[in-house]
């Protein structure tokens, strides 16, 4: 399981990696979206305005079983779509798993970061298999595991209004429980104190 606001960024860096692939036909779109907060946020941005009017006015949420005010949720969110795309595809792997009945080992992304060698003992436990040995009987050295910050790409209010949304998704679903560690509640006061620090 991985960040909700490192999933996007991730999915902003690889739409920008195959459009390098190609400058020529796509260098105005790699001009626009430079690989940095500032391209995050406009791509975002462009995202959601591109297909905004369509989400809130044409597309009939109540048919999929969401609520007629669904939208109002994605006030404040960047990257709404992306947003409730990473919802839906937990809530589905969820229910597949318990459809299918196997069993699950759940793993979330920035604990290999913490604890790369207890996080791979782990799984290869889980997977019945031993770790791969050299000529000479050791233990091979795992890869180092590279896990960029991105923090400053949302702010705190917009983490709380995606919490709000993904839940809002989400909440009829097993499974919410596992995205608790990413949630951002609304905290008031910080609220106040920053825009008494505005005004």
């Amino acid at each position: 399981i991985r960040n909700p606001f490192d999933n996007a960024i991730s999915r902003f860096h690889h739409e920008l990696k195959e459009r390098v692939k190609n400058p020529t036909k796509y260098q105005s779109w790699i001009d626009r979206y430079p690989r940095n907060s500032a391209g995050f946020r406009k791509w975002c941005n462009d995202e959601n305005t591109m297909y905004g009017a369509y989400e809130r006015e044409q597309f009939n949420w109540t048919k999929y079983g969401y609520s007629s005010d669904i939208t109002k949720y994605f006030e404040g969110v960047s990257c709404h779509a992306e947003m409730v795309r990473y919802a839906l595809w937990h809530a589905l792997a969820v229910r597949t798993a318990e459809r299918l009945d196997v069993p699950v080992m759940y793993l979330y992304y920035e604990d290999y970061a913490n604890d790369l060698e207890g996080e791979t003992t782990k799984l290869l436990s889980y997977l019945n298999l031993t770790r791969s040995v050299d000529e000479e009987g050791n233990q091979v050295e795992l890869p180092e595991f590279h896990q960029s910050d991105y923090s400053d790409y949302f702010t705190l209010e917009e983490r709380a209004a995606t919490t709000e949304l993904i839940r809002r998704v989400l909440r009829n679903e097993k499974g919410i429980e596992l995205l608790d560690r990413y949630f951002t509640e609304w905290n008031f006061q910080k609220l106040i104190n920053q825009t008494q620090d505005i005004v």
